[in-house]
């Protein structure tokens, strides 16, 4: 079931969102639970505990500004997205800095909502997408795509790391290539495939990930490689 969050401060507003929202998604066929907030620092201390998979949030609120809550958000799970609402046109530029999912006009709101729904359950199944590994344990492990970071074929053996723990498959690194490339992920190195979603830096032979490990990068591939990063990091926004 997904878990939904409206933020707004104009109750009677939240609560027409509230159901807009509850119908499309019901359309969809799609389990949803919504939660309504009208002061934001609320929202952020429940952020805490309930992991939102999507948040709808209006930018101009008297005790914080949406910004100041997105940028608190982001820090508690940079998994949530994030639909910035307002009258204001001229803010959509800013809001790019928060890395909103999309940006929906208030005077627009019942045309613009069925696109972005649309749009947040495609990204969401694909984010959301497993990979089935055979271990060399002989065990079977799922594994979310999106948090695999890379995966090394080293003499025979293929190892696929995650930040929370790594497992040795009989996979071979060519095959999981081909499923994984339309999941942000990119051949650096005849060993090495890793996921765009991790990457901090692109140095002249080595990939350095957001918790600074390293893998090695080779040089012909350098220039596909950042023009493969710069395409990923453009769909993401």
């Amino acid at each position: 079931m997904l878990r939904i969050a409206i933020c707004n401060d104009d109750q009677a507003l939240s609560h027409s969102y509230k159901n807009r929202i509850k119908a499309l998604f019901e359309s969809k066929h799609v389990d949803a639970i919504i939660f309504d907030y009208t002061r934001g620092s609320k929202l952020i201390l429940d952020c805490k505990e309930v992991p939102f998979d999507l948040i709808f949030l209006d930018i101009d609120m008297p005790e914080m500004s949406g910004f100041d809550v997105a940028e608190k958000i982001n820090d508690i799970n940079a998994d949530t997205v994030i639909i910035f609402v307002t009258n204001e046109e001229q803010l959509v530029y800013r809001s790019l800095r928060y890395s909103p999912f999309r940006f929906i006009r208030k005077a627009y709101f019942v045309a613009e909502l069925s696109e972005a729904i649309i749009s947040f359950l495609d990204m969401y199944l694909k984010r959301n997408k497993t990979q089935v590994f055979n271990c060399i344990n002989g065990e079977i492990v799922a594994i979310n795509i999106k948090d695999i970071m890379y995966i090394e074929s080293n003499k025979h053996k293929v190892t696929v790391y995650t930040q929370k723990k790594d497992i040795v498959t009989k996979a071979k690194i060519g095959e999981l290539e081909e499923n994984l490339k339309d999941f942000g992920f990119i051949r650096v190195h005849i060993g090495y495939l890793i996921n765009m979603k991790y990457i901090f830096s692109i140095e002249k032979t080595e990939i350095i990930f957001v918790n600074q490990k390293s893998v090695p990068m080779s040089r012909h591939r350098t220039e596909q490689v950042k023009t493969e990063f710069h395409k990923y990091i453009r769909s993401e926004l």
